[in-house]
C-alpha cells in the first residue's frame, strides 16, 4: 500500500493518496469529462472500468474502512487546482468513486457549494452552508431521516480569518454524558426535526438525538436549532426535561476536551461519519465582499472562502 499517511491535531489522520492512485483518479476524471459534456457535473457519477484502476480501487478501499471502522474521519490531501470547474470535477470525480451520492436540496444537487451569500441567517431559515456563522454545532444528516455515511468537505479556498473546522467524536460525548444517566435516557428519546431545504414541503420528523449501531458504537443527530423550530412547527414546545438535556449536550460539546480543531487549507478534502461526527466552524472573515452566485471559470484563487459538500451512502 503506497498511501501515506500522518498524524496531527489531536490524533486527525491526514492522507495523500500514492502517485499511481492519483494517476488513476485523472483518468477516470477525464473520461467522466467526456460522457458529462452539456449537463451539470452532478448529474452523472464516475466509474473505474473493472479491469483498470487497480491502486485506486485498493486505495479508495483503505480509505472506506479506516472511516467505517478506524479513526472514523480523516483529511485526504492533494487536490490543490487553478480553476473552480477542475475542482469541481476532481472532487466529485473521487466522491463518486468512494460512495453514492445523495440529493442535497428540493433542486436535486448532489453537491453544495459552502460559501458566505451575505443573505439571511440561520435563525431566520437560512441554511449553514449558505452563511459565515460558526458556533452551531451539528452533523449533517439531521434534515435527512436517513443516515449519512461520508461526509465530504473539500477546500477550494480558505477564508481571510477564521473557518477553523471544528471536529466532535460522538463516543467522547457519550462517555461524559455517562456521568448523567438521566439526561442520556432523554437523548435517548425522539424529538422532532425538520428537513430544511430538502424539499420544497415542509416535513417534519421524529428521532432520537443519540442511538447505537449494531456494535454498540454511539451514533448522533443533532443542530439543535434545527430541533427548536422543528417542535415550534409541530406545536409540541420542548419540555423542561428535553431543554436541560440539550442544555447538558451544549456543554459538552463546548468543552476542548472532546473537539479535534483542524483548518482545512485549499486542495484538502474532509472525511468523516456523519453520524460519528458531530463538527461545526469558527465565524470567519472573507477577503471580498460576499456573492450569491460564483462562476466556474473563475480561479479559485480570487474567492472568499469556499467549500464543496457531498453526502455519500456506502456502495
Amino acid at each position: 500500500m503506497n498511501m501515506n499517511v500522518s498524524h496531527f491535531r489531536q490524533g486527525v489522520s491526514k492522507v495523500r493518496l500514492s502517485k499511481d492512485a492519483f494517476a488513476e483518479l485523472l483518468t477516470v476524471r477525464e473520461l467522466f469529462e467526456t460522457v458529462s459534456q452539456g449537463v451539470r457535473f452532478d448529474t452523472k457519477v464516475a466509474y473505474i472500468n473493472p479491469l483498470q484502476s487497480s491502486v485506486l480501487r485498493e486505495e479508495l478501499n483503505r480509505i472506506r474502512n479506516m472511516i467505517d471502522h478506524e479513526s472514523h474521519v480523516l483529511i485526504l490531501d492533494g487536490f490543490k487546482v487553478d480553476k473552480l470547474s477542475t475542482f469541481k470535477s476532481l472532487v466529485w470525480t473521487f466522491s463518486s468513486l468512494l460512495g453514492v451520492p445523495m440529493v442535497q436540496n428540493h433542486l436535486g444537487h448532489k453537491v453544495i457549494e459552502v460559501y458566505d451569500r451575505g443573505g439571511k441567517s440561520i435563525e431566520a431559515g437560512a441554511r449553514y452552508h449558505q452563511t459565515r456563522q460558526g458556533a452551531y454545532i451539528h452533523n449533517d444528516g439531521v434534515s435527512d431521516p436517513l443516515p449519512i455515511d461520508y461526509l465530504i468537505l473539500a477546500c477550494g479556498q480558505k477564508a481571510l480569518l477564521g473557518g477553523e473546522s471544528i471536529l466532535i467524536d460522538a463516543s467522547a460525548v457519550y462517555a461524559e454524558l455517562m456521568a448523567f444517566p438521566d439526561v442520556l435516557e432523554e437523548l435517548k428519546c425522539d424529538f422532532f426535526f425538520e428537513n430544511r431545504g430538502m424539499s420544497e414541503d415542509e416535513q417534519l420528523f421524529k428521532a432520537p438525538i443519540l442511538y447505537f449501531s449494531s456494535e454498540g458504537i454511539p451514533l448522533i443527530r443533532y443542530f439543535r436549532v434545527y430541533i427548536e423550530s422543528a417542535h415550534l412547527k409541530a406545536g409540541v414546545p420542548l419540555t423542561a426535561a428535553k431543554t436541560q438535556a440539550l442544555d447538558f449536550l451544549d456543554t459538552v460539546l463546548d468543552q476542548s476536551s472532546v473537539q479535534h480543531r483542524v483548518l482545512l487549507e485549499p486542495g484538502q478534502v474532509l472525511i468523516s461519519a456523519d453520524n460519528k461526527f458531530l463538527h461545526t466552524r469558527t465565524n470567519f472573515i472573507d477577503m471580498n465582499a460576499p456573492r450569491s452566485e460564483i462562476n466556474d471559470a473563475e480561479p479559485l484563487s480570487d474567492l472568499n472562502r469556499y467549500m464543496l459538500r457531498l453526502w455519500l451512502r456506502k456502495q
